[in-house]
């Protein structure tokens, strides 16, 4: 089997593979993905003889975590024809990306995975957090604050005045966000732009800043909401009230990929009336492998607590990682001395991204101690270096935005 960098030319090619492996896959809704040049820098492909039989495409993308930016690859989609699963194929197309990533000095990758427990045996873990809401339109509240803005919105195809604000407002997102917000390639980022069923709505004031954006459909007396960001509180109810103003063309509204500290008192009246009630989901899905601990670490620590903590990691995949760690001081540096905890490359992930503080993964026992031991799970008295762990690495509200 070989594995290589491929081009445009296998384009019908993999589209034929993921016909065959994604049954949401739409041809015709990805053709400007897939016609963007920016896209084919990232592509590999696993060949019998001349035969593909496997398409994974990576791209270059600029994530922050904990507020600090960091170059990652995202890996889109990973597809093999049926005849060649349970082969080892993605796990050898992985292992490629993984060694030119570092060799960039690229320490994470991130995925929306279709099974979670197949990328965890790979080192992923889930980093992020998101929620569905799925409501009525009674259950929006009427109460707005004033909020001086104006909104400007429409069809996004071919329009250049939405693109114009939208792409304004992704910058002010990227620069003022506390979530993770995301610089993607053209191929991704301008897809949105080149659907002819979605809408936009900006919100901005005098001076035309952007305070708040949604992206969305309209079917059937239902808005579709894939993307709602705001900068402000006044962005916040800004949108808002614009959702109200559709009281006579829409009944249900489903809002995906929201934060997990969105301002629901703020938005709803109720979470339930006259059986009506407003459904919250986990939608939790990117998942981060980190590929150099060491770095990241340093990067992401708190750098003003003065104990120290010695952590052993363990990663199966990767065994240049089995490393034992000491964190404090300032500093991490690779130690010999004996360690105080321990915690796979997937459980790393949760507790660097801030969204499992690290008495939550002790109390899971993903955290341990020397050797395993019963972990009580009533009032109990927390391990002092897992105390110092969590100074170290408070939890952090954790969101992929994009």
């Amino acid at each position: 089997m070989e594995i290589r960098r491929i081009d445009s030319s296998y384009k019908d090619k993999i589209v034929e593979i993921f016909l065959m492996s994604f049954e949401y896959f739409e041809p015709e809704e990805s053709e400007f993905f897939f016609s963007d040049p920016s896209l084919w820098k990232y592509v590999w492909g696993a060949f019998d003889d001349e035969k593909l039989v496997a398409a994974y495409i990576s791209y270059k993308y600029l994530a922050k975590i904990r507020t600090k930016p960091f170059e990652c690859r995202y890996v889109e989609a990973v597809a093999t024809l049926p005849e060649y699963r349970n082969k080892g194929i993605t796990k050898a197309i992985l292992l490629k990306d993984i060694q030119e990533a570092l060799q960039s000095g690229v320490n994470f990758l991130m995925l929306d995975p279709f099974k979670h427990d197949f990328y965890v045996r790979f080192g992923f873990g889930l980093g992020f957090e998101s929620l569905d809401f799925k409501f009525d339109f009674s259950l929006l509240s009427d109460e707005i604050e004033e909020d001086n803005l104006n909104i400007v919105s429409g069809k996004l195809l071919n329009s250049a005045e939405m693109q114009e604000l939208i792409e304004k407002a992704r910058k002010v997102l990227w620069e003022t966000s506390r979530y993770t917000e995301a610089i993607e390639i053209n191929a991704c980022s301008q897809e949105i732009f080149h659907m002819k069923d979605l809408f936009g709505a900006v919100a901005v004031d005098k001076a035309g800043m952007p305070h708040a954006m949604m992206v969305y459909r309209k079917k059937e007396r239902k808005m579709k909401v894939s993307n709602f960001s705001f900068i402000d509180l006044a962005g916040l109810f800004a949108l808002k009230r614009f959702m109200l103003n559709h009281r006579d063309q829409i009944a249900t509204f489903e809002m995906n990929r929201m934060p997990p500290d969105f301002p629901v008192e703020l938005f709803f009246h109720s979470r339930w009336q006259a059986g009506k009630d407003l459904k919250i989901e986990d939608a939790s899905s990117r998942m981060v492998r980190i590929l150099d601990p060491l770095p990241v670490i340093k990067e992401l620590m708190n750098r003003s607590i003065s104990e120290t903590v010695v952590i052993k990691i363990k990663d199966k995949l990767l065994p240049q990682n089995n490393l034992t760690i000491e964190i404090g001081k300032g500093t991490a540096r690779l130690s010999e001395a004996p360690n105080d905890l321990e915690i796979t490359i997937s459980d790393l992930t949760p507790l660097l991204t801030g969204r499992l503080s690290p008495t939550r993964l002790w109390r899971h026992g993903r955290l341990r101690t020397d050797s395993w031991k019963n972990v009580p799970w009533g009032i109990s008295e927390v391990p002092e270096k897992v105390k110092v762990l969590e100074s170290i690495f408070p939890p952090f509200i954790t969101h992929n935005a994009n």
